[in-house]
């Protein structure tokens, strides 16, 4: 059994070249390096795998259960499928102490390992952004503020007074009291003057349309 109390990088670094290569050949610089453990904190209740190889490559997990990974180096890809490209994907560049707390239930259960970073990509969260001017006609008398998040989430202002909103992206409702209350408008668009709307001193902004 691997004791990695006592590891050093170069200890390890033999090891893993005589599992995974023959002795006295080091992985590639491209690759990465790890010890899996079938329990949380590192332990090994059942046992522990030593993790190495170039990228591109795909690492049969061959334990019971997996807790956690002591990482050396590179980038892995924790999967919950048998073949590094089914199941639910997880992206480790350091060490994991707790790999169900972390990353989900499913992932007590890994059963491939791909030697970098081939998860499948997130798609977009919708959202918005923008800078709100002090000022009319995008002027910063007093300064500006820049405006984003996710759908949902709520924006305190903290400049003295909104003359105008030059928009980036989405959807915003703007609010004249705090916490978005007061009276709102919604804005998909740039603004020149805030105040000939009656928003001349907004004080919160939701992300997304106003219900």
């Amino acid at each position: 059994m691997l004791r990695k109390t006592v590891l050093s990088l170069a200890a390890f670094g033999a090891i893993a070249g005589a599992i995974f290569g023959g002795a006295g050949t080091a992985l590639a610089s491209t690759g990465a390096s790890g010890i899996l453990d079938s329990g949380v904190n590192f332990s090994e209740p059942d046992g522990s795998q030593g993790i190495g190889g170039d990228e591109g490559q795909c690492i049969v997990v061959t334990l019971p259960e997996t807790g956690s990974l002591q990482q050396f180096d590179g980038t892995m890809t924790l999967w919950t499928g048998a073949d590094c490209k089914t199941g639910d994907a997880a992206v480790l560049t350091d060490s994991v102490a707790d790999i169900p707390a972390t990353f989900g239930a499913q992932f007590a259960h890994v059963q491939s390992i791909y030697i970098g970073d081939n998860a499948p990509a997130k798609p977009p969260v919708a959202g918005a952004s923008a800078i709100l001017d002090s000022g009319i006609n995008f002027s910063e008398p007093d300064g500006s503020q820049g405006i984003g998040g996710n759908v949902g989430d709520i924006v305190d202002v903290n400049i003295p007074a909104s003359g105008s909103i030059q928009f980036v992206s989405g959807t915003l409702t703007l609010y004249t009291g705090p916490g978005a209350t007061g009276d709102h408008l919604v804005v998909t668009n740039d603004v020149k003057d805030l105040a000939a709307l009656g928003f001349g001193h907004v004080q919160s902004i939701v992300i997304g349309a106003a219900a």
